[in-house]
């Protein structure tokens, strides 16, 4: 069973969008839209239900994306289905490129770039802030977030100490089989 928490102040109205992302193609597969109306306040909340007895999950990841009725994404939510050494993902290469000038509100943008599905995508940076989503799954292609300045952005701090990285870049191999050795003895002289 599934389910939908509303902690706001305000009652949402829309749907849940759950979709399978495939690791090997980065092919994303709606799997359920469940329309939802929940009542302002804490503790409202809703149950549903979704057959995965065909999602297999250690090639695909689950994606639940809660949406108002005007279209925006209030929450995204992804989840692994088997830890991640059993994770089938591809050799995927992530780099982040930084926008020449800011936005108006002072903040950004960096693109961010996939050649396969990368889990886990970790944004890092010396330059004081934060970015807007970390920690994502990225199918192949490119992903644009914004890098919020805590106080003046620092531009050439950010450009030259911006690291991207992901996990299937940080599983370590499982170690190869040892054929049997007999433990020798020791001689004590």
């Amino acid at each position: 069973a599934c389910y939908v928490k509303n902690d706001g102040p305000r009652p949402v109205a829309g749907r849940i969008a759950v979709r399978a992302l495939e690791f090997a193609s980065g092919v994303v597969t709606p799997l359920a839209a469940v329309a939802v109306a929940l009542p302002a306040g804490a503790g409202a909340s809703a149950r549903f239900e979704i057959d995965l007895s065909a999602f297999d999950g250690s090639t695909h990841l689950l994606i639940a994306e809660c949406i108002d009725d005007s279209g925006a994404v209030l929450s995204t939510n992804e989840m692994l289905f088997a830890p991640p050494s059993q994770l089938q993902l591809p050799t995927a290469v992530v780099s982040a490129g930084i926008a020449e000038a800011p936005n108006a509100d002072g903040s950004i943008d960096v693109v961010v770039s996939a050649s396969a599905t990368a889990l886990y995508v970790v944004l890092t940076s010396l330059a004081q802030g934060r970015f807007s989503d970390n920690a994502f799954a990225l199918p192949p292609g490119t992903a644009t977030v914004r890098f919020l300045p805590t106080g003046a952005l620092d531009r050439s701090l950010l450009v030259s100490s911006l690291r991207a990285e992901h996990l299937q870049a940080n599983l370590m191999p499982a170690p190869a089989a040892r054929p049997y050795e007999r433990p020798r003895a020791h001689l004590a002289a």
